[in-house]
């Protein structure tokens, strides 16, 4: 543009479109729209897990990897220090179950579960999310092993176990979804969430 020439409507809209991407981070509708994609993948992930498993004994990979990447992005986008933040606190919660999952106690599903549902909480929320997690998990735990208990007392054989699978297996990934699931309602109830 010349020296003296008023601005084209070009050059105006192209102006307000640069302002609005630098102000799109810090913007409330931003942060809402961010809320909301995490909110309804962290959904879909536990409510996916809860039917694969109770179905199939299973969490399906693409359910945690689209998991997985949304919270990275996110947390990327939140800044360098919450995502490594983040990231730290996903690695010390999913430790514990790794290790469960190293002498055989759980599956690896149950650590992916883990890893993905700390990233999608973010720094605020990922030990919340793992205590009301481990909670429901070892009430379900505990009740197998009553249950199981009570069986072998009353001379019930439910069914009989394979040499190679000692133990039965306990639907822990649904167990921990359904947790955090009834942590979200609670938040959101009260109006913290």
């Amino acid at each position: 543009m010349a020296l003296g020439q008023s601005p084209s409507s070009f050059d105006r809209e192209m102006t307000a479109i640069g302002i609005c991407l630098q102000l799109l981070p810090e913007s409330l509708c931003f942060h809402v729209m961010m809320d909301s994609v995490k909110e309804l993948t962290l959904t879909a992930l536990l409510l996916g897990t809860i039917y694969y498993d109770l179905r199939f004994r299973i969490v399906p990979n693409p359910l945690v990897a689209v998991s997985l990447i949304v919270g990275l992005v996110f947390g990327a986008v939140e800044g360098f220090g919450s995502l490594l933040h983040t990231l730290l606190i996903s690695l010390m919660v999913s430790w514990p179950v790794y290790q469960g999952f190293r002498r055989g106690w759980m599956g690896g599903g149950d650590v992916k579960l883990v890893a993905a549902a700390s990233l999608l909480a973010g720094e605020g929320k990922a030990a919340a999310f793992f205590f009301a997690g481990t909670a429901a998990g070892g009430l379900v735990s505990l009740l197998s092993l009553v249950s199981r208990r009570q069986e072998r007392l009353l001379g019930k054989s439910s069914a009989e176990r394979s040499p190679d699978r000692p133990f039965v297996m306990v639907p822990y990934a649904a167990a921990y979804s359904l947790g955090i699931l009834v942590l979200r309602i609670m938040e959101i109830v009260s109006g913290k969430g």
